[in-house]
C-alpha cells in the first residue's frame, strides 16, 4: 500500500500499474485517452476523490496519448489538416467543462453528478456503436444524420484528403470537438469514446484514421486541462508516474491490435468496452447511493 498525499487516501500500487496497462492497450487500439475508465476506476476500485482522479487523468491521457499519437503518425493514420480544425474547437470547449466542473464542486454534488454523466454518455454511445456493428453491409457506416451534415455548405468550405472527405463546412467538425472538448474539462476524459463515433458516423472518417486523428485531439485537449489542473492542485503525480509505467506497455500493444483488427469488429469491442465501465458505475451507485439508503 502508498499513501497519494493530493487524494488524502491509501491504495493498492501494483493494482494501479495494472490499470495503466488497460487503459494503455484502449489507448492503442481505439485512439481514446481511456479517461472514461480510468476515472471511475480510479474513483470505484482506489477510492481517489473525482477531482483528483480527474486531474490525474488528464496528465495520464496526455502522456499516453503523446506516444500513441506518435505510433499513429507513423503508420499514417492521422488527418493533420482535420486533427487542427478539431484541437481548436477541443480547446474552447475544454475551458467550458473546467468552469462547469467548478460550478458543480461548490454546489458539492461532484460524486453523484459525475457518476451520472458518465453513465449516460457510455450507454448512448455503446448502444449505438453495438447496433451499428451488427448490421450488414459496407464497413465503413454511413448514417442519415451524418449525411446531413456533409451536405450542409455554412461557410467557409474544406476538405480532408486523408479522411476522402471532399467538402464539408469547416464549423461541424469544430462544432462537434466543442461538445467533446466540454467533456474533456468535465469528466477527465479524452472525450475520445464520444469522439470516435461522432467522427466515424456523422463526419464519414474511416475507421482507422478516426483512430488516429482523434488519438491526436486527446492530446491537445488532455495538454490544455493539465495545466489548469495544476493551477488547481488536482494532480496527484505518485498516481500517475505508477499508471504510466503500465501505459507505455498497453499503449504498444493496442497499437499493433489495431492493425490487426478488423474495423467492424473494432467498433464492436469498443463498445463491450464501454459495457464493462457501465456495470462498474451502476455498481458504484447502487452500492453508495440506492442500497445504502
Amino acid at each position: 500500500m502508498l499513501h497519494f498525499a493530493t487524494a488524502y487516501v491509501d491504495s493498492w500500487w501494483p493494482g494501479l500499474i495494472i490499470l495503466g496497462l488497460l487503459i494503455g492497450v484502449v489507448t492503442g487500439l481505439f485512439g481514446i485517452g481511456g479517461g472514461f475508465l480510468l476515472v471511475p476506476a480510479l474513483r470505484i476500485i482506489f477510492n481517489i476523490p473525482y477531482p483528483v482522479a480527474i486531474g490525474s487523468s488528464m496528465l495520464h491521457i496526455m502522456l499516453t496519448a503523446t506516444f500513441s499519437a506518435y505510433k499513429h503518425w507513423a503508420q499514417k493514420n492521422i488527418d493533420p489538416k482535420l486533427g487542427i480544425f478539431m484541437a481548436i474547437g477541443s480547446l474552447f470547449g475544454a475551458e467550458s467543462g473546467i468552469r462547469l466542473l467548478q460550478v458543480i464542486r461548490a454546489w458539492g454534488t461532484v460524486d453523484i453528478v459525475i457518476s451520472l454523466c458518465f453513465l449516460v454518455l457510455m450507454t448512448s454511445v455503446a448502444a449505438f456503436m453495438f447496433y451499428e456493428s451488427t448490421r450488414a453491409g459496407i464497413e465503413e457506416p454511413k448514417t442519415v444524420f451524418g449525411e446531413m451534415l456533409k451536405n450542409c455548405k455554412l461557410p467557409p468550405l474544406v476538405s480532408f484528403a486523408r479522411s476522402d472527405i471532399v467538402c464539408i463546412s469547416a464549423w461541424i467538425p469544430i462544432t462537434l470537438s466543442f461538445f467533446v472538448g466540454c467533456l474533456t474539462g468535465l469528466l477527465g476524459i479524452g472525450g475520445g469514446f464520444i469522439n470516435f463515433p461522432l467522427m466515424v458516423y456523422l463526419i464519414g472518417v474511416p475507421t482507422r484514421v478516426a483512430v488516429g486523428t482523434g488519438t491526436f485531439q486527446v492530446l491537445v485537449a488532455s495538454a490544455y486541462c493539465v495545466a489548469r489542473n495544476l493551477q488547481e492542485g488536482f494532480i496527484d503525480f505518485l498516481l500517475v508516474f505508477l499508471m504510466v509505467l503500465g501505459s507505455v506497455v498497453g499503449v504498444n500493444l493496442g497499437v499493433k491490435l489495431c492493425v490487426l483488427i478488423n474495423v467492424r469488429n473494432t467498433r464492436k469491442y469498443f463498445a463491450c468496452i464501454l459495457l464493462l465501465a457501465i456495470v462498474m458505475i451502476v455498481y458504484h451507485l447502487l452500492k453508495d447511493y440506492l442500497l445504502a439508503t
